[in-house]
């Protein structure tokens, strides 16, 4: 039995699985002695796990995005393409335009949306509710994101025992969540 069996599609649940034991053998070693005169190793076995674990959080909020859509594709309503652009008026002091077009919502396939547009879709569709809880999905997406080092503005932080505590709580409550959310179609 696992701790996954909510999860229909047999590949997803066996990936998560894979990916949860592989956290299980990394805390183990984050916390192993022979590591504890490593902080630094410490400190990057503990990121390497925040950021599988939010990977489970991520995978398991766009399965059940996917049972509430019959299609594989979805409108964002923060995202728009623009045709037929024509200028109007340039904006004296400023790089702007006055400009007027047709625009369309964008339509993405499911499986390309970003951590982002998943949190916003399922809390749309009321999947992921709670401010607390889509609060907490956020920091721990924003905690995944910092593996972009390119895109830092700071010095990468040391993480800490209690960062991990966070995420693992984070997934508990996102997991027992989904577990009970029911399918819009079934």
């Amino acid at each position: 039995m696992s701790d996954f069996d909510f999860v229909s599609d047999t590949t997803l649940r066996s990936n998560i699985e894979e990916v949860n034991d592989l956290i299980f053998e990394l805390l183990i070693r984050s916390v192993s002695t022979d590591y504890q005169d490593k902080p630094r190793l410490v400190s990057s076995l503990r990121k390497t796990i925040i950021i599988h674990t939010a990977t489970i959080v991520e995978a398991v909020l766009l399965w059940k995005l996917k049972q509430f859509h019959s299609s594989n594709e979805i409108s964002l309503d923060d995202e728009w393409d623009y045709k037929d652009i024509h200028h109007i008026h340039d904006l004296s002091n400023s790089s702007e335009q006055i400009v007027w077009c047709k625009r369309k919502l964008v339509k993405k396939r499911l499986d390309r949306l970003d951590f982002l547009h998943i949190t916003r879709l399922c809390e749309k569709h009321a999947i992921l509710r709670g401010d607390r809880l889509i609060a907490d999905v956020n920091r721990i997406r924003e905690l995944r994101n910092k593996l972009h080092i390119g895109g830092l503005t700071e010095i990468d932080q040391e993480y800490k025992s209690k960062d991990l505590e966070f995420c693992f709580s984070v997934l508990k409550r996102t997991k027992r969540l989904i577990e009970k959310t029911r399918n819009p179609r079934s």
